[in-house]
């Protein structure tokens, strides 16, 4: 299996080195690029030395402080679970080629970035990086991993619309549900998941899409905003709820019955 990049948190790394001169920074990336292409790093301290670039007393200086970014017989807790998610996606590919189920490729690394993405944050919420710091910032690191505070950078919204998809077919709402509420929404995945996060807070999740795309559907007919009286904020809240509220006359239609523009009943 080849593994020619590997994820790299920048501010999780910095928060973890800084007490590290430059000296020492260009140490340990090289001991953890080796780690990431080699899974694994060989315990003799004459091949740490040549892997590092240095003397084997010079590495014997500096191995006290870089030794602790480490566990026994130098294993790196934060890279073997990366190794494991990056293991993982590369089993799901190979399978999905064997079914001849590939997809496409831009598509496939969308997914893969947004799975990544939210794995990064769920790990750093559970466990958190296992690197020393200062002891101030250790301990504010640890309360933050304790809280559950301690996360990356927000998903964007494409990136946790195409990673959902899969998680709401349980909800009885297809792939190809969501792929019409985007065309619909204008290709706005902001306004999707808001759809989708109302979609699976419903009783009936797959009956209330349906809902709003009757709505969406009746919208992009609707002529001009110029030629057509504003909606009354009352019909708005219902359409958004899935329930369709068309034009009568003067009035509105509303479950069989007749309202006014004031929301008044008339029958």
């Amino acid at each position: 299996m080849s593994r020619p990049w590997m994820p790299f948190y920048v501010r999780d790394h910095l928060a973890d080195t800084v007490h590290l001169s430059a000296f020492e920074q260009g140490v340990y990336l090289l001991l953890i690029m080796y780690y990431w292409l080699h899974k694994g790093l060989p315990t003799a301290d004459e091949k740490l030395a040549r892997i590092v670039r240095l003397s084997f007393d010079q590495w014997m200086e500096i191995r006290p402080i870089i030794v602790e970014f480490f566990e026994h017989d130098w294993r790196h807790k934060r890279i073997e679970a990366e190794l494991a998610v990056a293991n993982e996606k590369y089993q799901r590919r190979a399978e999905a080629g064997r079914r001849g189920g590939r997809v496409s490729g831009q598509t496939r690394q969308r997914r893969t970035n947004a799975e990544a993405m939210l794995q990064h944050e769920a790990s750093n919420a559970e466990a958190g990086p296992n690197q020393p710091q200062p002891q101030a910032q250790a301990q504010a690191h640890k309360k933050e991993i304790q809280s559950g505070a301690h996360a990356p950078d927000v998903v964007s919204d494409e990136d946790r619309f195409w990673a959902r998809l899969k998680g709401l077919e349980v909800k009885g709402i297809g792939r190809t549900d969501c792929k019409k509420l985007l065309k619909l929404s204008d290709n706005d995945f902001m306004k999707a998941n808001r759809v989708l996060d109302k979609a699976e807070q419903a009783d009936r999740p797959k009956a209330y899409l349906g809902g709003v795309f009757r709505n969406l559907q009746e919208g992009s007919r609707a002529p001009p905003p110029d030629s057509n009286p504003q909606v009354p904020t009352w019909i708005s809240d219902k359409r958004a709820a899935g329930v369709p509220v068309e034009r009568d006359g003067k009035h509105w239609r509303c479950q069989g019955r007749v309202w006014t523009d004031s929301g008044e009943e008339l029958g």
